[in-house]
């Protein structure tokens, strides 16, 4: 559950995935239900729309989250296995809460120190979506070019970055790449600390609704019966709620190591499942300030939305092909698409028992997400069109204006931006 976290133009319908997540969608795959531990499913939409006549691709921006990882913390294991462990000592675990407890601890004997660590599928994930973008713009990526790589200074954005690298460096040896960690840019990278908006008058009973749905909507009681054959006693040193918050973590980090072939999903109920993931669905947004009404904690984002101007002009300056990736955190990506506009991004509601309906963060920010901006020029045209890609598959910015979407005018994306804060 992660409680711990609360706080005018034709939409392209025919491509890309939808911001929605549907519970249809969550029955027939439970790994959904992980949210932002979703493993990047790669894109829906595989061939891009033709760049209007005469215009190539010169320049790519791209922002990316890490690959699959491990939990960020394996309190989530020392906690559950303890109270599996005891309730064992007891003689009051029932079948399947001694098979879990089993799974917990090879489970807990791979991830053990490896907090945060970029899984093997997060290597693959990257490589992937290099090898992908490589194939899509050959144009532009099959020639000399120089790609300034950035990441946040955590290990799985800089091996992230490393893999994806790799691989463009070996799609295209004349490629001259250049790839850093710094504190420096993390205000470009990850957040500018510096920006701390005041909390709104809203907030703290959005907050209460957030976990007053909680309690509406997640019942213990059936699980406890199914791990413990005396609840009664189990309840004396176990909270159902803290138990179920600890292994619908684990459970969703599962699909991130498949090599372990130990899934976890089958200790919920579906409705469980699809319930814990509409409420941190909700948490996920209001705690960005996606909610109508919330502390605009999205503004510390602004820097890194700025910072893709800047090299993107300088780009356009030079007249010399190029690309920028950058890679860093779900949580720095989802408030950036919001800035920019993007429309997956803008179903943000005060509805926040049915805003799955409309924003969903398992589409918007699984591991892997990714924003990528390719930029096109014409000989002899002073004009810019760019396209927008999310998790690869096209989209658009509702708010601009565009004759020729879904690539639009990089003066007009500029100017809305500037506007927007």
């Amino acid at each position: 559950m992660k409680t711990k976290y609360l706080i005018p133009m034709l939409l392209l319908l025919t491509v890309g995935a939808a911001a929605q997540t549907s519970k249809k969608e969550v029955y027939k795959n439970l790994n959904i239900a992980g949210a932002n531990y979703y493993a990047y499913p790669g894109p829906s939409q595989k061939v891009l729309t033709p760049a209007p006549e005469g215009y190539e691709p010169f320049y790519i921006s791209h922002y990316g989250r890490h690959g699959s990882r491990y939990m960020t913390d394996n309190t989530p294991y020392v906690y559950a296995i303890d109270q599996l462990d005891s309730a064992a000592r007891l003689g009051i675990l029932t079948p399947k809460g001694a098979d879990v407890l089993e799974k917990l601890r090879i489970c807990y004997a791979d991830a053990y120190n490896r907090d945060g660590d970029l899984s093997k599928l997060g290597r693959v994930q990257h490589r992937e979506i290099a090898q992908r973008m490589y194939a899509r713009f050959p144009e532009l990526l099959s020639q000399p070019l120089k790609v300034d790589a950035r990441s946040s200074t955590e290990g799985r954005c800089i091996i992230s970055m490393f893999y994806f690298c790799q691989e463009l460096q070996g799609l295209n040896p004349a490629m001259d790449i250049h790839m850093d960690a710094s504190k420096r840019d993390m205000p470009f990278i990850v957040e500018d600390t510096h920006v701390e908006p005041e909390e709104t008058p809203a907030m703290p009973a959005l907050e209460r609704r957030i976990e007053a749905m909680l309690e509406k909507v997640v019942d213990p009681s059936r699980f406890m019966k199914s791990m413990f054959t005396d609840v009664r006693k189990a309840e004396s040193f176990v909270d159902g709620m803290e138990l179920m918050d600890a292994l619908y973590d684990i459970s969703s980090d599962l699909q991130n190591v498949p090599e372990l072939g130990i899934s976890l999903t089958d200790i919920f109920t579906k409705e469980e499942l699809f319930n814990v993931f509409r409420v941190f669905n909700s948490a996920v947004m209001l705690s960005l300030g996606l909610v109508p009404g919330s502390t605009p904690v999205y503004q510390a984002q602004t820097a890194i939305r700025d910072s893709i101007v800047t090299f993107a002009d300088r780009a356009v300056r030079a007249c010399k092909p190029g690309m920028d990736l950058r890679f860093g955190h779900d949580a720095s990506i989802l408030p950036l698409a919001y800035l920019m506009g993007v429309k997956e991004a803008m179903g943000g509601s005060t509805d926040l028992e049915n805003m799955y309906k409309t924003i969903s963060i398992d589409k918007l920010i699984p591991m892997a997400a990714n924003v990528q901006i390719v930029f096109y020029r014409k000989e002899g045209s002073d004009d810019v069109l760019v396209k927008f890609l999310y998790n690869e598959n096209e989209t658009s910015l509702p708010a601009v204006k565009t004759d020729v979407a879904p690539y639009y005018h990089w003066t007009d994306v500029k100017h809305y931006w500037e506007g927007r804060r």
